[in-house]
């Protein structure tokens, strides 16, 4: 069967779509909109833009805010406050931030995007788009259809890998030691093969580690096979096909294929002792070089993400198939508060920091021939910095649209490019655009969500013997209604296709 990809959509549905919210904005290659009296009324406006990062304070945060405020000042009487909260706390704070309505004007929002919509956290962009957004839509515009909620727009999303795929990612020392090359490992088969030669070769390393604390060993192994669209356990397949039948991710064939190899490898001696509770992320365990390897998230920008962050060459071995659902896109917004004082200009900052090159390098690798040189086109540290002691570090999915910003030492020249290619050739689930209204079915989430924080790391890092974990994993789920929520899901669904044929 054809697969159905991120070109197959443009030319259907979604093309249809994106013309059709174009025309509601009255977006025409014409159309102009006289926004000076707006944009620059003599008040110099502070716009306060909260994202998440490891530093609250790095050395060159004034820095970096009086160049991107030198740039707006070109277009809009204002200049630019960044709010960095460190991962810990950023959920938590930023919420607090949002319902208590604080003064703050563009938001970072990590997958929470339709519950602050909701409760009016968040602003509704439908409107200021025409005369204040039009360039950031136009860089953007392809992705949107996943963002929307009711017909409505609250945000843009990040360019990132908007698919998701699962392989090996490991220490190019130890792999090279084992004498196969990227070529000779397509297949989870081929990985275990790698396994065993490094087993043999380093009896006491440990080989994998969780790609998440806490998350379990095989967290990632399925990435790719389902959309998951509600619950964190009800979603579609990504096959290829048009099947919208919804189904218990965790009541399938794949998954207990997955916790089967899982208790397998936990057996030979494949995951590292305690896999569960150990706190170190997967880059400082890598750092120590008595660790291997993880199972995780591949993308393109994985080999320049490992090596800055683990300190060591890495080598990324991708096997399964991308696939792309409405949450890989949508999870990820810059999104603008409700408490804003000046939409419009907030707007317009936002537009900025979407479409232009310099203000997105700024927000990537900070101050040009402080924290970063460029050579040829390719941005790397300045001699005497590196990734302890530069003033200014920030990930490539936090800058807003970072395929305008120079590639990195680590990366091929053309990393936007292949950004580009591996986004386009996902398999697109057939429910891509599709966003779930909990409201019905909220007290059996909460239930379903306890009871995947009971099972599923146990499972992922093969502590259970399947036989037995997987089913009562699976009673426990149905006890918890998720029955109930696949038939939500299901009704939903067939209606969001009905009107969307």
């Amino acid at each position: 069967m054809k697969k159905i990809t991120r070109r197959d959509f443009l030319r259907g549905s979604v093309a249809t779509t994106l013309v059709g919210s174009l025309a509601g904005f009255g977006m025409t290659a014409n159309a102009e909109s006289d926004t000076s009296s707006v944009l620059k009324d003599g008040k110099d406006t502070e716009i306060l833009m909260v994202f998440p990062g490891n530093s609250s304070s790095p050395a060159s945060l004034s820095q970096v805010e009086d160049s991107i405020s030198a740039i707006i000042s070109e277009t809009v009487d204002a200049h630019i406050k960044l709010q960095i909260l460190e991962w810990g706390v950023y959920s938590e704070q930023t919420n607090l931030m949002l319902s208590s309505g604080e003064s703050v004007d563009i938001v970072f929002m990590l997958g929470n995007v339709q519950s602050a919509a909701s409760s009016g956290q968040i602003l509704e962009i439908t409107d200021y788009m025409d005369a204040y957004a039009q360039d950031a839509y136009a860089q953007m515009g392809q992705y949107i259809d996943a963002c929307y909620i009711d017909g409505s727009l609250y945000g843009f999303p990040t360019y990132h890998e908007f698919a998701s795929r699962s392989g090996l990612v490991c220490s190019t020392e130890l792999f090279e030691e084992t004498g196969y090359s990227a070529e000779d490992v397509t297949t989870w088969d081929d990985v275990e093969a790698v396994l065993q030669k490094v087993q043999e070769l380093h009896p006491d390393i440990d080989l994998l580690v969780p790609a998440n604390v806490g998350g379990g060993i095989l967290q990632c192994y399925l990435y790719g096979t389902f959309d998951t669209v509600a619950a964190d356990s009800v979603g579609v397949y990504m096959d290829g096909s048009n099947d919208l039948t919804v189904v218990n991710e965790f009541d399938t064939d794949e998954f207990m294929a997955m916790a089967e190899l899982a208790y397998d490898w936990n057996q030979k001696g494949y995951f590292i002792a305690d896999a569960n509770t150990i706190t170190e992320t997967r880059q400082t365990l890598l750092k120590t070089g008595t660790v291997f390897g993880y199972i995780g998230t591949i993308h393109p920008g994985t080999l320049t993400q490992e090596t800055t962050n683990a300190g060591i060459d890495i080598t990324v071995l991708p096997i399964t198939e991308a696939g792309c659902g409405t949450s890989n896109v949508a999870s990820y917004q810059y999104c603008v508060a409700a408490a804003t004082s000046s939409p419009e200009k907030t707007m317009a900052v936002l537009n900025l920091i979407y479409s232009n090159t310099d203000i997105q390098n700024l927000l990537r690798y900070g101050i040009e021939g402080t924290d970063y040189v460029v050579t040829d086109g390719i941005a790397g540290y300045p001699d005497g910095v590196d990734s302890s002691t530069v003033g200014w570090s920030n990930e490539n999915w936090l800058t807003g649209n970072c395929k305008l910003v120079y590639p990195w030492v680590t990366d091929p020249e053309d990393i936007w490019e292949q950004y580009e290619e591996y986004n386009d050739g996902a398999v697109f689930s057939p429910a891509y655009g599709f966003l779930f209204d909990t409201s019905n079915v909220k007290t059996a989430i909460t239930a379903i969500s306890n009871v995947l924080d009971k099972y599923t790391a146990l499972i992922y890092s093969g502590l259970s013997d399947p036989a037995e974990s997987v089913a009562s994993l699976v009673s426990e789920l149905e006890s918890a209604g998720i029955n109930e929520v696949i038939e939500e899901v299901q009704s939903e669904l067939d209606a969001w296709a009905e009107s969307n044929e």
